[in-house]
Order: structure tokens, then sequence, then C-alpha cells
């Protein structure tokens, strides 16, 4: 049996329980009042149950309210109730003829079966005219049989109350329909709010049954940190993190080292709820092997007044792509170590031929140089794997003037940008005093000052600025060449990325230079950015901490070898 079917049962036994109560109901008031009277007239008025009229109206009200009380009206046609209010009339007719000397005005009481008879389901026309007929009848119940004159004329109020009940009547039946009209409406908004709800608990499995497929964790939060809203997969990472519903804690949370506990106002969900929008941050969750790496990202909800109501996290497990890029990175390493050897010995003998006791012809000493010049190139590309095998490269701070490194680097390259119609400009404030590997940052300089003089194609200025803040130091090299779109700009800092428009211009590089520029500015603790507008130059800004804080690595980290 469907739940719909067992629905349909349950509400028609409920309205056959409904009409049987209601059909003893509107009964009852009426045979109260009537047993009320007929009890209390041996006291109120003696002689009232004398009258063999009063006694057949009061037996008729007892029989029609057992009746009411014993018949399965449920089992029987629908109009068959209304017999009742029909001979609750004569009922009362009896009562009243019977009681008329000392009670005249028990015909009243017709008004219990007007209002029955209006809140039936009869047209209006019929229930009104049984109305009308009915209320004519109970005062007019004495003058049956008797034509006298004296006795019309004493009755000829017998129309006011056929006209008091008509006029109840039509009241009653409008409140009625006005009544239904509203069931009738809440009803049909009870419908659509089921149907609402039907399709929201619809919606609430699709979106559960979406949650539980996609292989991404997935958190929402409220305000305070409570979790509104998660997925299997996320319930796999609490696991692994090892966190406590209880007091919402996770013990097994580690930064990119996979060692450090990540200080809990660095977790997403508290910088996500602190307002911030973030993606791509590398954490590690679990122990042991089953440690894994996520790569979360997180933003806040905000309410209409702008406060943040919550926020919502989402984590990526990133383990493999982890270990390939470290795979990668150990590969370059250990490629770069074996391509070192034997080009180091190669340009030793290329130089011992040259210096040879014996001169080569010209000839031959061109090929010789040529060979030179290319293993050279080869042995600087491999220091530049060398330096962009680890996330970070050893640096050695040290009080430097950082202005005249500025300078010393404007002068070692002015010889290019003048074959290349480049103007190179400065503007410093000397001197920088601050704490940095002074290698490092020329070489940070060289890279900078040489990707702008080769991208500057059809010449131009190259311009390099520096000034010094309370808590930074700022470097601008400004370039007016080929410039990038904004998607090529994110990603210049990638290992081994070259934009289309260099490839197509068949500019030399190997797409490591950026890479290792941002890798020696984050070991000095500073950020490097770029903005870029195609066709308009581009603007590469190196921020420096001015206290000189450095970000050291481990002792097995691997230098660049020159």
């Amino acid at each position: 049996m469907t739940s719909d079917t067992t629905a349909v049962r349950l509400r028609a036994l409920a309205s056959r329980v409904t009409l049987d109560r209601s059909v003893i109901l509107c009964q009852i008031p009426l045979a109260l009042i009537v047993v009320v009277i007929g009890v209390t007239s041996p006291v109120f008025r003696p002689g009232m149950m004398a009258s063999t009229v009063f006694d057949v109206g009061f037996s008729m009200t007892l029989l029609l309210t057992a009746l009411c009380v014993v018949v399965p009206w449920r089992e029987l046609p629908r109009g068959c109730l209304l017999v009742v209010p029909v001979l609750d009339f004569v009922a009362i007719a009896l009562v009243r003829a019977g009681a008329l000397e000392t009670q005249p005005a028990l015909g009243v009481l017709v008004i219990f079966p007007v209002v029955w008879l209006m809140r039936s389901s009869l047209p209006t026309w019929a229930a009104l005219g049984i109305t009308l007929v009915g209320s004519f009848l109970v005062p007019a119940w004495p003058l049956l049989g008797s034509l006298e004159p004296e006795l019309l004329r004493s009755q000829l109020g017998l129309l006011l109350l056929p006209t008091v009940m008509g006029c109840i009547a039509v009241v009653v039946r409008m409140m009625s329909l006005l009544a239904r009209a509203r069931e009738i409406e809440i009803e049909q908004k009870d419908q659509e709010l089921n149907e609402l709800l039907r399709a929201a608990i619809d919606r609430e499995r699709v979106l559960t049954a979406i949650l539980n497929t996609v292989d991404v964790g997935l958190t929402a939060v409220d305000a305070h940190g409570g979790t509104t809203l998660t997925n299997r997969q996320q319930e796999l990472f609490n696991r692994l993190a090892g966190r406590d519903d209880d007091d919402g804690t996770a013990p097994l949370v580690f930064g990119a080292d996979r060692t450090t506990p990540l200080p809990a106002d660095r977790r997403p969900q508290h910088r996500a709820l602190t307002g911030e929008t973030f993606a791509d941050q590398l954490i590690w969750v679990g122990d042991g092997d089953a440690q894994r790496a996520l790569s979360t990202a997180a933003r806040p909800i905000k309410g209409a007044d702008g406060s943040i109501t919550g926020a919502l996290i989402v984590c990526s497990d990133v383990t493999e792509l982890v270990e390939a890029v470290s795979a990668k990175d150990a590969f370059i390493s250990n490629i770069s170590h074996e391509f070192h050897a034997p080009l180091t010995s190669v340009l030793g003998y290329l130089e011992l031929v040259l210096e040879d006791e014996h001169p080569l012809p010209e000839h031959l000493r061109g090929y010789v140089d040529v060979a030179g010049r290319n293993a050279q190139r080869v042995l600087e590309l491999v220091a530049d794997l060398l330096s962009t095998a680890g996330d970070r490269v050893r640096v050695h701070p040290r009080p430097v003037d950082l202005a005249a490194l500025i300078e010393m680097s404007v002068r070692s390259n002015q010889l290019r940008a003048q074959r290349n119609g480049v103007m190179l400009r400065t503007t410093t404030h000397t001197p920088l005093w601050t704490l940095i590997d002074p290698l490092r940052i020329s070489q940070v300089l060289d890279n900078l000052l040489s990707n702008a003089i080769k991208y500057s194609p059809g010449g131009g200025v190259v311009s390099v600025r520096a000034a010094e803040s309370e808590a930074a130091i700022d470097l601008w090299v400004e370039d007016h060449g080929m410039g990038m779109t904004e998607q090529e700009a994110s990603q210049v800092f990638s290992r081994f990325y070259r934009t289309p428009g260099a490839r197509r211009a068949q500019i030399e590089g190997a797409g490591l230079g950026l890479a290792i520029t941002k890798s020696i500015v984050e070991s000095h603790g500073g950020t490097i950015r770029c903005t870029s507008t195609p066709g308009a130059g581009s603007r590469f800004t190196v921020t420096l901490p001015a206290n000189g804080e450095v970000h050291r690595v481990a002792p097995d980290s691997i230098e660049e070898s020159v």
C-alpha cells in the first residue's frame, strides 16, 4: 500500500468521524435547552409538563437527539441527515405551542435548525425556503385548524419570526460561503506548501547525492564555527585529521612541511570566518603513511547587512600531485647534477685546446669557440635547473647597500640595452642599507633587467626605482615593451612558462629566470608581483622586509651551482 493511498483512506476516515460528530454537535444545543426547560418547568412554570403538545415536542426533541447519536450517518446518503433539522422545526413548534401561555418566546429556538440548514450543502434557495417555511410553522402552529377572526388578529406578528430568521439565514449563508472560500484558499495554500516541501525534499536529495558523489570535501559552517553542512569526503578528511566533534579540535593538521602543527588562526575555517577569501592553501592531515595533502579554498558567507554569517570551505586531495611535483624536482636536480660534471670537463678541455702551445688554425679556433659558448650556455641552464629544484634557495644575508647593487646591475646590463635600443633609467635614494644576500639580489636585478630589455624589441625606456618605508623596501622594474595579458602575468613566475607572444617573436629563453627570481625573493621573506598590459609594457614589483627577515631552508636544500 502506497503512502498516497494510506493518506486518502485516513482523510476519508477523518471525514466520516467528523460528520458523525458534527451531527451530534448541531443537535446537542437544542436538546440541552429543551431538557433544561422541561426539568425546571415544575418549579418555575407549573403545569407546563401537563400539556400533551409540550410533551410530544419534548419527546420528539429527545428522540431526534438519540437518532443523531445512534444512526450511522456516514453510511447513509449525505442528504439524509438534513431530515433532523427539518423535524426540529416541528418539535420546536410543538414545544412552543404547549408552552405558549407561559413561554411564548421559545420560537427563537428555530435559530439552531436554521443555522444547521444554512451551513449545509443544500442550495441556497432550498435552505432558505425550508428556513422560511419552518420559521413560519412555529408561530403558526397554534392557528392550524382554527380560522377565528379574533385569533387571527392576535397572531398578526407571526411573520416577524420568519423575517428575522430569513435575515439570519442569509447572514449565516454568506458567512459560510466566506468561510468556505477561506477554507478552500487555505487548502490550496496547504497543497502548494506540500508541493514546495516535496520539491525541497527532492532538491535536498539531489544535492546530497551530488555532494556525496564529488571527490572534494565541502563544509559549511555558521558564524560560530558550527558545522551546518558537510559531505562524506570531508568526513573522511576530518577522521584523518583526528577531529573531535565535541570540541571541534583537529590535532593532526600540519603546514606545508608536513610536521609543524598548523596554528589555529591559520586554519581555513578561522581565516574564512575572519573575512578572508583564499584558494590553494596547502595543508597536510593525518600522520604516517595515511597522511594526505589538501588544497583548501574558502569564502565567507555574508548576510544582507554585510556581516559574516558563516563560511564555505572546500578541500581537494592533491597528494598525488604534490608527490609528482616532488618527484619532478628530484629528477631535475639529479639530472642537472649528472650534466654538471661532464659539462665542466668539456669546458675545461676546450680551454686547454685553445691555450695549447700549438695554435689552431683560425677556422678550427672558431669551431672551438662556438662549442665553448654552447657548452657554457648549457652549463648556465643546468645551474638554473638546480636553482629551481627546491621551493627555496639558500641565502646568506648581510648588511648591503641595495642602491649600490642596483647601480652595478644597471652598468652590467648597459651594453645589452644599447644593442636593443633601450635606455636604462634609475631612481633610487642612496644609501638603502638592509640585510640581504648581495649575490642573490644581484641575480634578481639581472634577471628582471635582462627580461625588460629582451621583451622591449622596439626599444624604449626601462626604469628601475627603489624606495624605503618603515616596514619594507620596494623595488620596481618597469618597461614599455610587448606586455602580457592578465592571465599570462599570473603565470609568468611558473617554471618553464613562456608567453605565446614571446614564442611567436622567437625570443630566447627557458622560462626559468622569473621562477628563480621569485624563489630568491621569497627566501628573503619578500614578495614579487607583476602587472602588465598587452602592447604597453610590464611592471615587476619586489617588496623586501626592511628588518632583513629571511626564511632559511633545511640543511639538505640544494644550492645553486655555477
